[in-house]
C-alpha cells in the first residue's frame, strides 16, 4: 500500500512537472489532458485494483448456521463447524465445558437453552417466549433478551453488556455482567431484577444521545453483592417503561434463627428422653 501511495504522488509530481513547464500547450491540445493523466496514473490504478482484489480474497466466507428443531435435548461439549448455532422450537441446547460457538447462539420459539459452560464468540440471544439460563462460560459480546423471553443468570462472564428488550423479563443473581461502562439495560417494558445485598445505587441524568436507545432515560451505577456472592458494579440504564429491581436476598431473620434453635433442642431432648425410657423397660 505504501508503494502505491508513493507511485501516486510520483505521478502528481510528474504531470505537476510538465504545466509548470508549459506542457499542456500546443502539444497538449494534440494528446489531450486525459491521455496525460491516463498515461501516469494508469500503473497506480491497475495497483489499487491488484491489492483490491487481494483484500476481498481474504474475507472470510459467509455465516453458517445450525438449526436444532427436532424438540429433542441436545448437549454441547464441543466446537461446532457452523459460526451460529440456532434453537428452535422445543428444544433444548445444554451447552458445556468445553463448547464452542464462533459467533451467536439464539434461543427461539419456545425453546430452552443452559448454558453452564463453554465459550460464545459474539452474542448470546433469547427470543420469541424461549427461556435462557446462563450459569458459567464466557459471553465474548452482549447477553440478549428479547420478544417476551426469560433470561436468568446466576453466573458465568459477559464481557460487554446485558439488554433486556419487548416484555422480556431478566433475573440476575451472580456472575460477572457487562463491563462498568456497558452494564444492563432495561429498554421497551421489560422487567430486570438484581437479586443480592448491599446495593447502592447514585441516580444520574444521562443524555440518550450518547446510546444506540431512541428514548432516553436515566443512568446508576449500582455497587453490591449478587445472590450467589459475586460482586456488583457496573451502570445500569432504564429506557421506554422498563424497571429494574434491586431485590435484597432473602435471610433469615434473627428471631427465625433462635425459634428454630429452641425447636432442634426440644427435639433432642424428646429422643433422648424416649431412648431412656426404652432401655429402662
Amino acid at each position: 500500500m505504501a508503494n502505491i501511495i508513493a507511485r501516486a504522488i510520483e505521478s502528481r509530481g510528474m504531470i505537476e512537472m510538465h504545466t509548470s513547464k508549459g506542457f499542456f500547450g500546443p502539444r497538449a491540445k494534440q494528446l489531450g489532458e486525459s491521455h496525460i493523466i491516463q498515461r501516469y496514473f494508469q500503473p497506480v490504478m491497475t495497483a489499487i485494483v491488484l491489492t483490491a482484489a487481494m483484500l476481498l480474497a481474504c474475507v472470510p466466507a459467509s455465516a453458517t448456521v445450525l438449526h436444532l428443531n427436532d424438540n429433542l435435548i441436545h448437549d454441547l461439549n464441543s466446537a461446532v463447524t457452523e459460526t451460529i448455532v440456532s434453537v428452535e422450537n422445543s428444544t433444548i441446547l445444554n451447552l458445556l465445558t468445553g463448547g464452542s460457538i464462533e459467533d451467536d447462539l439464539k434461543a427461539t420459539e419456545d425453546s430452552t437453552v443452559n448454558v453452564s459452560g463453554g465459550t460464545i464468540g459474539d452474542n448470546l440471544e433469547a427470543r420469541d417466549d424461549s427461556t435462557l439460563n446462563f450459569s458459567g462460560g464466557l459471553v465474548g459480546d452482549d447477553l440478549l433478551a428479547f420478544d417476551n423471553s426469560e433470561l436468568n443468570v446466576s453466573g458465568g462472564n459477559i464481557v460487554d453488556r446485558l439488554t433486556a428488550l419487548d416484555f422480556s423479563t431478566v433475573n440476575i443473581s451472580g456472575g460477572f455482567v457487562g463491563a462498568v461502562s456497558e452494564g444492563v439495560h432495561a429498554v421497551d417494558n421489560s422487567e430486570v431484577t438484581i437479586f443480592g445485598t448491599g446495593f447502592n445505587l447514585a441516580y444520574g441524568v444521562y443524555d440518550s444521545s450518547g446510546l444506540e436507545f431512541e428514548h432516553g432515560g436515566s443512568i446508576g451505577t449500582v455497587t453490591g453483592t449478587l445472590a450467589n456472592g459475586d460482586a456488583f458494579n457496573t451502570n445500569v440504564f432504564v429506557f421506554n417503561s422498563a424497571t429494574v429491581t434491586l431485590a435484597a436476598t432473602a435471610v433469615p431473620e434473627p428471631s427465625s434463627i433462635a425459634m428454630f434453635g429452641i425447636g432442634a433442642l426440644g427435639l433432642f431432648g424428646y429422643g433422648r428422653r424416649r431412648r431412656q425410657t426404652s432401655t429402662a423397660a
